[in-house]
């Protein structure tokens, strides 16, 4: 019975919502005309017309020709609940989370511009997605999305920094946007801690029927792997300059006077070092450790070999 009168009233509320909305668009219309545009009868829509003024909504009916439903003349919202401040940060952030799929935005937007009787203004335009993985991330950041809200389990297979894949199940607590990625955050049955997950390196997601209750970090934790950083001192050209500053933090780059930078950065372990610094080619040169110096020089001479030269 609870879920029926729920339901009920969530109808309701949702049905106020447009009938209100559709006056602050049009300003003026016919009860029948409500009738018909919602699916209920003319005495229902009486009956809502009577809950919104008794909400201090200044809704009224004018009865003879070119009569109507009418709301009063200059009634916005933010009169009596939002400052105009607060209406541009709420569009903003609709236009964000629309960007991300996060929400279906394109149709809220629009209500909300109506209801406070401004134009959202596109001076925001964000893309979070990656160039070859944007379809792959927004389907599975929608399943996140799904799992977090609902505490429901995910499971997937994850390519790890080692070079191989392996099964997680994880608690999802939230998406992070780090470091130009889409992470997935939570508790990895597994490793029994706090992980992030980055999204372009998992496969076959899959949300689970069963549900948790969600973990809180305790003090010290993290969520994310606690490995010791190795620190690394790094020449790169001044060719490389506009990469150097996409990839390292200011206060980590020196500029040379001969144009060359010099950076004093850590990285996490992993093979995808290597990978990362002959990215670059010729135009970086490890300074320390001088073991990195080694790998490097034997992954160039493998690569010479590959042609044969």
């Amino acid at each position: 019975m609870y879920e029926i009168d729920k339901e009920r009233t969530d109808m309701k509320s949702s049905r106020l919502f447009q009938i209100l909305y559709l006056l602050m668009e049009r300003r003026d219309v016919t009860a029948g005309m409500l009738a018909e545009r919602l699916e209920v009868s003319v005495r229902t829509i009486y009956r809502d017309l009577d809950a919104l003024s008794a909400a201090g909504i200044p809704v009224y009916a004018q009865k003879g020709q070119g009569g109507g439903i009418r709301l009063m003349e200059e009634f916005k919202m933010d009169r009596s609940l939002l400052s105009g401040e607060q209406q541009e940060q709420i569009l903003t952030a609709l236009q964000s989370l629309d960007s991300v799929g996060a929400i279906e935005g394109s149709s809220l937007l629009t209500q909300m511009s109506g209801l406070f009787g401004k134009k959202a203004v596109g001076w925001l335009e964000v893309d979070f997605g990656s160039w070859g993985a944007m379809k792959k991330e927004k389907e599975y950041f929608e399943i996140c999305r799904e799992a977090i809200l609902h505490c429901r389990l995910l499971s997937f297979e994850y390519f790890n920094s080692s070079g191989g894949w392996c099964e997680r199940t994880v608690e999802p607590l939230k998406l992070c946007f780090k470091g130009g990625n889409w992470y997935v955050s939570g508790y990895c049955r597994r490793r029994r801690g706090f992980r992030l997950f980055r999204l372009s390196r998992i496969l076959k997601l899959c949300i689970e029927d069963e549900t948790f209750t969600p973990k809180v970090y305790k003090e010290g934790e993290r969520p994310e792997p606690v490995q010791e950083m190795i620190p690394m001192k790094i020449r790169f050209s001044g060719e490389a300059s506009f990469q150097v500053m996409d990839f390292f933090a200011p206060d980590d780059i020196e500029v040379e006077e001969d144009g060359t930078l010099l950076v004093n950065t850590a990285f996490p372990p992993g093979i995808w070092i290597k990978r990362f610094l002959l990215s670059f080619g010729a135009l970086a040169r490890v300074i320390e450790p001088e073991w990195v110096c080694r790998e490097l020089l034997e992954e160039a001479e493998k690569i010479r070999m590959l042609y044969d030269i």
